[in-house]
C-alpha cells in the first residue's frame, strides 16, 4: 500500500466520531458488556444512534443507511446466514481495544524493574548452545518482550504527562486555597516523580547487568571457535556461525536498548523539568507572602491616618500620603591625568657574570655534596643500630668528625638520627645527665644512646 491510499482511506480506516466512530466504540461496549448479542441487528443500532444524538444533545444525527457503507469496508460485516444480523470485524475490535488500552495501560503501577527483569535475564549456566540462546533471545522470541518494554515506557511518559498537567493545575488554583493544602496537593502528585526516577535508576543498573551478561554469553561462544579452529577442525565452521548468530542477538537487542535509553532520557526530562514547578511553588508562597505584607502595611497606615467622628469615619487630607523617592546624582572624575603617552619599555642585555657564574655552581656542588655524604652517614648509622641494638651519638658525632672534619654534618646526622626515633615506634631514645665533650672542638652534648 502506497502512502497515497493512506491519505485516500483514512476516513474509511478511522471515521470521524459521527460518522460511525461513537457508534464502533459503542457497540463493542454493549458487546463486551452483554448488553447486546455478538451479532446484532438494525434496530439496536439504531437505538445507539439515538443514545449518542441524546448523550451530546445533537439536532440531528447522520442516519444508519448514511455511514453503512463506509463502516462496511473495514468494521462492520454481515452475519452469512442471516443477513439482517452484522458483527463487528477484527479490525474494529483492535482499534478500540488500542484506544482502551492508550487510556488505561495495564503496566502504569507495575515497576518497570521488574518488566526489565522478567523479559531480560540470564542466570548462570542457562545458555550453552546457540539454540538455547535463539529461543530465548532470538529476534521473532523477544518481539513480545521488547513490545512489553515499550508499551510500559509510553504508559510511564503518558502517567507522567498527566502529573506534570495536576502540577500547573495546582499552581494555577485561587489565592482562596491554604498553602497547606496547596503543600499537601503538591506532594502526592510530586511523589510520583520520585517514585518513577527511582524506578527507572532500578531498571537501568537491571539493563546494564543484562547485557554484561549478554557480552559473556556471546564471548563464550567465541573462546568456543577459537579452542575449535585449534584443536578440533572439523566443527570450526559451525563455531563461527554460532558465534555470529550469538553476536546478532546482542547487537540486535543492544540497539533495542539504545531507543529504550533515548525514550528513558525523555522521561528523565520530564523529571527534571516538574522539579522546576517545585520552584514556581516557592515563588508562588513568596508573591502571597509580599502581598500580605504590603496588605498589612497599608491597613496600618490607614489606621494612623484616619479618626471616628460622629459622622463616621474620616481620613486626613493628606491621605494617602506619598512621596517621590529620589538620590543625589554624584559626578565621578579622576582627580589626576596623564597626558603625556606611556614611555615605552626598553629590554636591557645584562652581561653574563662567568666568576659569579662559577662561583654559584661550585657552592650548589658542594651542597650537594654535603647533602649525599649526610645521607651515607644516616644509612650507615641505621645499619649500625640493626646490626648492634643501639648507637651512641656521641660516637658517631666524632667518627664524623674525624673523618668530614665539618661540625654541620655531624649535627645534621644527629639530629636527622633523634628523628627517626620518632618515627619508629620501636626505636627509643635514652638521654643521660651526663655531659661529653667532643674531642678538639669546643662542644658538650648530653650523653645520648639510641636503642631498638
Amino acid at each position: 500500500m502506497t502512502n497515497k491510499e493512506l491519505y485516500t482511506k483514512y476516513d474509511l480506516l478511522l471515521p470521524s466520531k459521527f460518522d460511525g466512530g461513537y457508534l464502533i466504540i459503542a457497540l463493542y461496549e454493549k458487546i463486551k458488556n452483554r448488553e447486546i448479542e455478538e451479532y446484532f441487528t438494525q434496530k439496536e443500532i439504531n437505538e445507539i444512534l439515538s443514545d449518542i444524538k441524546a448523550e451530546f444533545n445533537l439536532d440531528s444525527i447522520r442516519p444508519w443507511n448514511n455511514i453503512k457503507d463506509n463502516l462496511f469496508h473495514y468494521f462492520l460485516r454481515s452475519h452469512p446466514d442471516e443477513p439482517w444480523k452484522y458483527y463487528l470485524t477484527d479490525y474494529a475490535k483492535n482499534v478500540v481495544d488500542l484506544m482502551v488500552s492508550k487510556l488505561e495501560n495495564p503496566y502504569k503501577n507495575h515497576p518497570l524493574k521488574k518488566s526489565v527483569q522478567d523479559s531480560f535475564t540470564i542466570r548462570h549456566g542457562e545458555i550453552n548452545t546457540i539454540e538455547e540462546l535463539e529461543r530465548k533471545f532470538g529476534r521473532i522470541f523477544i518481539q513480545g518482550s521488547k513490545k512489553i518494554i515499550t508499551d510500559h515506557l509510553e504508559a510511564l511518559e503518558d502517567e507522567l504527562r498527566e502529573a506534570y498537567k495536576e502540577l500547573n493545575d495546582i499552581l494555577r488554583k485561587e489565592d482562596e486555597h491554604s498553602a497547606t493544602s496547596l503543600v499537601r496537593e503538591f506532594t502526592v502528585v510530586f511523589r510520583k516523580f520520585g517514585e518513577r526516577a527511582e524506578d527507572i535508576t532500578e531498571a537501568i543498573i537491571s539493563k546494564d547487568q543484562f547485557l554484561g551478561n549478554l557480552l559473556n554469553v556471546v564471548d563464550h561462544f567465541y573462546r568456543k571457535m577459537e579452542d575449535d579452529g585449534k584443536f578440533d577442525t572439523v566443527n570450526v565452521q559451525k563455531s563461527k556461525s554460532d558465534w555470529e548468530k550469538a553476536q546478532e542477538i546482542y547487537t540486535d537487542i543492544r540497539e533495542f536498548f539504545t531507543s529504550v535509553d533515548s525514550k528513558v532520557y525523555i522521561i528523565r526530562r520530564q523529571i527534571n523539568h516538574a522539579s522546576e514547578k517545585l520552584t514556581e511553588l516557592q515563588e508562588q508562597f513568596s508573591s502571597r507572602a509580599f502581598f500580605r505584607l504590603q496588605i498589612k502595611k497599608l491597613h496600618r497606615t490607614m489606621l494612623e491616618s484616619s479618626r471616628y467622628t460622629p459622622d463616621g469615619v474620616r481620613f486626613g487630607s493628606n491621605f494617602p500620603l506619598k512621596q517621590l523617592i529620589y538620590e543625589p546624582v554624584r559626578m565621578l572624575y579622576p582627580r589626576y591625568y596623564e597626558f603625556e603617552p606611556p614611555k615605552p619599555n626598553i629590554i636591557v642585555n645584562v652581561e653574563v657574570d662567568e666568576t659569579y657564574e662559577r662561583s654559584e655552581k661550585q657552592k650548589i656542588t658542594k651542597e650537594i655534596n654535603r647533602q649525599q655524604i649526610i645521607n651515607q652517614w644516616v644509612d650507615k648509622a641505621k645499619d649500625i643500630l640493626e646490626s648492634k641494638g643501639q648507637l651512641s651519638i656521641d660516637e658517631l658525632m666524632n667518627s664524623i668528625m674525624d673523618e668530614e672534619k665539618d661540625l654541620s654534618i655531624a649535627y645534621q646526622v644527629a639530629s636527622r638520627m633523634t628523628a627517626y626515633t620518632s618515627e619508629n615506634n620501636d626505636v627509643f631514645i635514652d638521654v643521660e645527665q651526663k655531659i661529653i665533650s667532643l674531642s678538639q672542638h669546643n662542644l658538650s652534648l648530653w650523653k645520648t644512646k639510641i636503642m631498638k
